[in-house]
């Protein structure tokens, strides 16, 4: 009896999926007849938004297997090119995609030959290694094979697709505040005056949200309570509603209120953060024994873990620590549409022995905001945003002055290609964003399928 081979039957099933992936980006897919000499279908892209056909044109060679790919692991497999197909691939004047797949699980993995092959080392060795997460060939790789048939002479620009995305800024919501406004004259007249007649008063617990103005205090705590019964004029004592502060048409009382906002930001972190008020930030303080500081937390639905503070030794003496790096970030309320936000801008502080500020603060800080990019920048951000948010626990007594929620995020109609766009990024930049895909939102749309 006639046979039909299976390795036939698995080889149309891989040409099938790429066909089935190129219709699904509204582009022509025209397979090769019966005669072929290493090419099994041309790919004609076509105008994202309008549909119209372009006469720009990527050619597809199709590899396809049932089993496992060469050197398979769960992130990265091999594939070994035949010298006479890289020869003829490459002799051409159109550009050519080899799609490597695996029908039975629709899996289906990409490169541009003309690309990858640039380099003449790779060349000699004729093999190309697929990164199971970069090299997916799927519908979003549209704008790339656009890029590819388009000749860059042409200057021909394509809007992007319209599509829903979430965008994340660094404006944490003041969920809540203190409720009540306490004001009275004070004969004290300085700040370091009224701390020190707290402290005698036995009163070394209490908070420092209060202000001195004008000989008057304002205070979040209810000053007819001891010890602030004792620094205050009994008769003078007033109470407001916090809200004729925060949302007065009087600057100036918008002003002593946002002031407050700080003294109760410093109060609510003060266990874990320093604040230095010259460079206006707020770091973490050292460990106990200079020892690394790690924490892991919960954020956009993933654990995290991230290095609060740690020691980095000498190069030329190991045994020695040079200079101690501590998660920073510089804090400003902000009023926007009745609603208070705390503009998060994280950064680092540098110090000599986990207290005293590093002589080399400013190059150190200069040069690790040259190095760290925007996924590093937004993970940092991620995590103040659920340290400052973060209830604590069931045994916790919870902070009455200050709350906060979520990040602010916004939904826009117009995504980024974000592959499309690492691609066109220098090496080193296209590096770091590359071991963040998948893992911050802003990737998530392209790698996962969900909203970024």
């Amino acid at each position: 009896m006639k046979r039909i081979p299976k390795s036939f039957n698995i080889a149309q099933q891989g040409i099938n999926l790429v066909e089935k992936i190129v219709l699904e980006m509204n582009f022509i897919w025209n397979p090769r007849g019966p005669i072929e000499a290493g090419i099994d279908g041309i790919i004609e892209v076509c105008d994202p938004n309008t549909g119209a056909a372009l006469n720009s044109i990527v050619q597809v060679q199709s590899k396809a297997t049932s089993g496992p790919f060469t050197a398979e692991t769960n992130n990265n497999f091999e594939y070994i090119c035949k010298e006479d197909d890289l020869d003829y691939w490459l002799s051409g004047n159109v550009p050519v995609i080899l799609v490597v797949s695996r029908p039975v699980s629709n899996e289906a993995y990409w490169v541009s030959i003309n690309d990858y092959f640039a380099n003449l080392e790779k060349r000699a060795t004729r093999k190309i290694n697929f990164d199971k997460n970069l090299n997916k060939f799927t519908p979003h790789c549209r704008s790339e094979l656009m890029q590819l048939a388009v000749p860059k002479n042409l200057g021909v620009y394509f809007s992007p697709l319209l599509h829903n995305e979430t965008v994340y800024s660094n404006l944490l919501e003041v969920k809540d505040f203190a409720r009540r406004l306490f004001i009275a004259d004070t004969p004290f007249r300085s700040i370091p005056e009224l701390w020190a007649e707290l402290i005698r008063l036995g009163g070394t617990n209490v908070g420092g949200e209060w202000i001195l103005k004008e000989e008057r205090i304002f205070s979040f705590h209810d000053l007819t309570e001891y010890p602030w019964n004792k620094i205050s004029d009994s008769g003078t004592i007033e109470e407001f509603d916090t809200a004729e502060w925060a949302f007065s048409n009087d600057d100036d009382k918008r002003r002593d209120f946002v002031r407050l906002l700080n003294q109760a930001l410093r109060e609510k972190i003060k266990s874990d953060l320093n604040y230095n008020k010259k460079r206006g930030c707020y770091y973490f303080k050292p460990t106990s024994d200079l020892s690394d500081h790690r924490i892991t937390y919960q954020t956009l639905g993933r654990k995290r873990s991230r290095v609060l503070f740690r020691g980095f030794a000498s190069k030329r003496n190991p045994e020695w620590m040079a200079f101690y790096r501590h998660s920073a970030f510089i804090g400003k309320f902000h009023l926007y549409n009745d609603k208070y936000y705390l503009e998060i801008s994280p950064t680092y502080y540098f110090t000599h022995d986990g207290y005293r500020v590093s002589r080399y603060f400013e190059e150190r800080l200069s040069g690790i905001k040259r190095l760290e990019k925007n996924p590093n920048v937004f993970a940092q951000l991620l995590m103040w945003a659920w340290f400052l948010s973060n209830p604590g626990d069931m045994f916790s007594t919870k902070y009455p002055f200050l709350e906060f929620g979520a990040l602010q995020s916004f939904e826009i109609r117009v995504g980024i290609d974000d592959k499309t766009w690492i691609g066109s990024e220098e090496e080193a930049y296209a590096k770091s964003i590359e071991s963040s895909l998948g893992d911050l939102p802003l990737f998530k749309t392209l790698y996962s399928g969900n909203e970024s």
